[in-house]
């Protein structure tokens, strides 16, 4: 009867486990290493609604063809509109983005109009909650709401190891939403010419991908993707990401919370 007792309340632990590691799945709360669920091409789905592109409107003055009524053709100023890429975000809590101010620097002082896409090329007006120039992080609000999906943080950011795998989300060169795969190549790295310190990752990073994200191979928001190091201006392997401690910190402080 004891022995059956036992089995009972053993069957009831297992399948109580089991389920909170099932809702766990769904809902993207584990941190322990499923392989179908941290699959990469998983871990790329989920990641995705979380990551945004950044446009700017633009006007300019521009020359246009045009013809009159007797067939007669001329040039002549006209004001033009268009989008331009500026860059990328990371969604941190609904509708509230957070990128690099240098993404939005122009659209700051210049003020112009900023353009959010998320993933399935839906697009929104958003207006700037804040930034701070020291840090070169910047938070927005978008308008009307959107589907977007808060990124899963990572919180034990202190154990980040070198050589650990990483994925870059963002929009280089304007082309739309891309991921390139790499490891953590140093950490804490500093620059005179910048403040705080840095992740250091090889993975694929080029201009647009400043304020994507940079996450683990869980899928979980590691730091934010700031600058890159090259004499040519794209991709040369040393690339840089703000550590989302000090990202979380300051929007915080944005954000009054």
């Amino acid at each position: 009867m004891i022995k059956k007792k036992y089995l009972v309340i053993s069957l009831w632990i297992i399948l109580g486990s089991m389920s909170g590691l099932i809702f766990s799945i769904f809902y993207g709360k584990t941190d322990i290493y499923i392989p179908y669920y941290h699959n990469i091409s998983n871990v790329l789905e989920r990641t995705s609604p979380s990551v945004v592109n950044i446009w700017t409107i633009k006007k300019w003055r521009g020359w246009q063809e045009q013809s009159n009524e007797f067939g007669y053709k001329y040039n002549r100023q006209v004001i033009k509109t268009g989008f331009f890429p500026n860059g990328s975000g990371v969604v941190i809590d609904e509708n509230l983005i957070v990128t690099n101010f240098h993404v939005i620097r122009d659209a700051f002082s210049q003020n112009q109009q900023l353009i959010i896409e998320n993933h399935s090329g839906k697009t929104v007006l958003a207006q700037i909650l804040g930034f701070d120039t020291d840090t070169d992080i910047a938070v927005l609000a978008v308008i009307d709401p959107i589907d977007l999906k808060p990124f899963k943080i990572r919180k034990n950011i202190d154990q980040l190891r070198i050589g650990e795998s990483v994925i870059a989300i963002g929009n280089p060169q304007g082309l739309g939403q891309s991921f390139s795969m790499g490891i953590v190549s140093a950490i804490n790295r500093t620059f005179q010419d910048k403040k705080g310190n840095f992740i250091q990752t090889d993975a694929s990073i080029n201009p647009g991908n400043s304020g994507g994200a940079l996450v683990d191979d869980k899928g979980r928001l590691i730091g934010i993707v700031n600058v890159i190091r090259s004499t040519s201006g794209g991709n040369q392997g040393l690339n840089f990401a703000i550590p989302i401690d000090t990202v979380i910190e300051v929007y915080n402080s944005i954000t009054d919370r």
